[in-house]
């Protein structure tokens, strides 16, 4: 009998491990696959040479920002949404401030005060005053107090936006 419940209870952890492996693994591929689908789209449409990034922004809708190179050799930036509907938005990575000086603004703030930061990237959100989505800058910290941080300021001057504090 205890070997019978040894034999259960080992059948049903490998049975539930299977079926988180199977999740996360599920998940992994869908985000990848809709960075595939973003790369091939700004390739075809003849928007990007070659590739040098490809994230996911996960904000108010979904966006796959791809960074790379064009056909003039200039560092540019695409916003690929997942909603068809909405246009993709090209910038030149010349025409907004780059992730250092996006994080040097943050820093220089003499309210906000970040202990750690622990992630910079792109995103894109609809801006109520101007009816229009805003490519923006995404910094994540841990503040003084610990607690977590979203701090948004627009990509093309690198103004505060938005901060979002618990």
């Amino acid at each position: 009998m205890k070997k019978w419940i040894i034999f259960v209870s080992i059948f049903i952890f490998l049975l539930v491990g299977w079926g988180f492996i199977s999740i996360y693994q599920a998940t992994v591929n869908v985000k990848f696959s809709e960075q595939e689908k973003a790369i091939l789209k700004v390739q075809e449409d003849g928007i990007l040479e070659s590739i040098v990034e490809a994230t996911t922004y996960y904000g108010t809708e979904e966006y796959q920002i791809v960074t790379g190179i064009d056909s003039n050799g200039d560092e540019v930036i695409v916003w690929v949404p997942t909603n068809e509907k909405k246009d993709m938005i090209k910038r030149n990575a010349s025409e907004g401030v780059t992730k250092e000086e996006a994080l040097d603004i943050l820093l220089s703030n003499p309210e906000l005060h970040p202990k750690e930061v622990w992630s910079i990237k792109l995103g894109m959100e609809w801006d109520a005053k101007t009816s229009k989505d805003r490519p923006i800058w995404e910094i994540i910290y841990l503040d003084e107090n610990d607690r977590i941080t979203y701090y948004r300021s627009f990509f093309s001057t690198g103004d505060y936006w938005k901060i979002i504090k618990p």
